[in-house]
């Protein structure tokens, strides 16, 4: 067998298998890949899910309820249970409170919209949903990328022009600390 021959061949096989090689490992792996991607989540100011909330369909819809059951209540002179929707009305009022000027967790607020949240997220391209007021949840992804999803959030909840407005508004201000 000619040696040139043989050499040469050998040669153009180990350029291509060190082309190969050099492929592998200059390509992205799984886990560099993990490393380079930064996690997105989407972040939003509770303030102004509570303000968007009020004077929304579900919270109308609530309140009529309240009222029909005040009003039975009242006609059948349950005494007990116009004190009991009484005590529930002013909890209701306080904790909207908390949520609307203060930073309570909206999670109860969100389910009325819970349908919509996965359109908005994948629209986003965010994988969670975390309050801006929450650090500690926040603490738990410290390399994310925050995306502020509030007014996707708030549009959910189909603000007329003024509680849009408010929406907007109470974002540029300080919470309150709120006492019961």
């Amino acid at each position: 067998m000619n040696t040139k021959h043989y050499f040469g061949r050998f040669i153009a096989a180990l350029a291509g298998t060190t082309a190969i090689i050099m492929a592998l490992a200059l390509a992205p792996s799984g886990r560099a890949q993990d490393k380079t991607t930064r996690e997105r989540i989407g972040i939003y100011d509770s303030r102004a899910i509570a303000v968007a909330y009020a004077g929304s369909a579900p919270q109308v819809q609530k309140m009529k309820e309240l009222t029909a059951q005040m009003k039975a209540a009242r006609e059948a002179a349950d005494t007990n249970r116009v004190a009991q929707l009484e005590r529930e009305g002013r909890a209701w009022q306080s904790h909207l409170n908390q949520q609307g000027f203060g930073t309570a967790p909206v999670d109860d607020l969100l389910a009325n919209i819970a349908g919509d949240l996965p359109a908005i997220q994948e629209a986003a391209g965010v994988t969670t949903l975390i309050s801006k007021w929450d650090k500690t949840e926040l603490d738990r992804h410290p390399r994310a990328e925050q995306v502020d999803i509030t007014m996707r959030l708030v549009d959910a909840f189909h603000p007329n022009e003024k509680q849009r407005k408010h929406a907007l508004e109470i974002q540029k201000m300080k919470p309150q600390k709120i006492k019961d």
